[in-house]
């Protein structure tokens, strides 16, 4: 004779069956979430610095030049460099198609500060007068901003276009320039460094073209 389960028997065996289902169920989607939160966490972790740099201050578009202070604290980048804080110095210097071309650098001396923008350029004698028309700005060539803590520092390019390929009643070419006047980005005070190049004598006419600043 065969025998033959119960109803109640296979309702019983199903929910068995569909209580281990649901168990199983329970324990991956539950390992899954503390998997997903270690690599959160780890992320998070990692990151920490770069979240409160941008989310605090709002300077993620800031490159950042120099060592930065032991200070866990985040400095306070609204002051400018301002010319008591930097040095300056030519990095290099290059010639072609009738122009000469330097490379400028301004180094921190002083507390974190940041530079952005156009310095403004201008050629002085050995009496400190100015030579001539000062700078124009390059354009297309406005850099990027930079935060120099101590010893950061940035460059910008300055090129000199030769004042005889001008009209010689219009330009009043002129070789007694001896330095190069650099006032910082958004600043009032100056730096100078040696510079001989010829440039037309009348301020009608300016022979320099500066680029902005930029982390270097």
């Amino acid at each position: 004779m065969k025998s033959h389960s119960s109803p109640g028997g296979n309702t019983s065996h199903r929910l068995r069956t569909l209580r281990i289902h649901n168990d199983r169920s329970l324990i991956i989607t539950a390992a899954a979430l503390a998997v997903g939160s270690t690599l959160i966490t780890g992320c998070i972790g990692q990151n920490a610095s770069k979240v409160s740099l941008m989310g605090d201050t709002g300077t993620d578009h800031i490159t950042t030049s120099g060592s930065a202070p032991s200070s866990p604290e985040l400095p306070d980048v609204s002051p400018i460099c301002s010319a008591d804080r930097l040095t300056a110095t030519i990095d290099s210097t290059s010639a072609g198609a009738g122009h000469t071309f330097h490379v400028i650098r301004l180094t921190n001396i002083g507390d974190p500060c940041t530079l952005s923008g156009y310095p403004g350029v201008s050629l002085i004698d050995a009496t400190g007068s100015q030579v001539g028309a000062a700078s124009d700005r390059e354009s297309g060539a406005e850099g990027s901003p930079a935060l120099l803590y101590t010893g950061g520092s940035a460059v910008f390019s300055v090129s000199f276009s030769q004042p005889y390929a001008y009209g010689r009643d219009i330009c009043e070419p002129t070789e007694r320039a001896r330095q190069l006047k650099i006032y910082p980005p958004n600043d009032t005070g100056w730096l100078t460094v040696p510079m001989n190049e010829p440039t037309c004598g009348s301020e009608q006419v300016s022979t320099i073209s500066v680029t902005g600043v930029k982390p270097g």
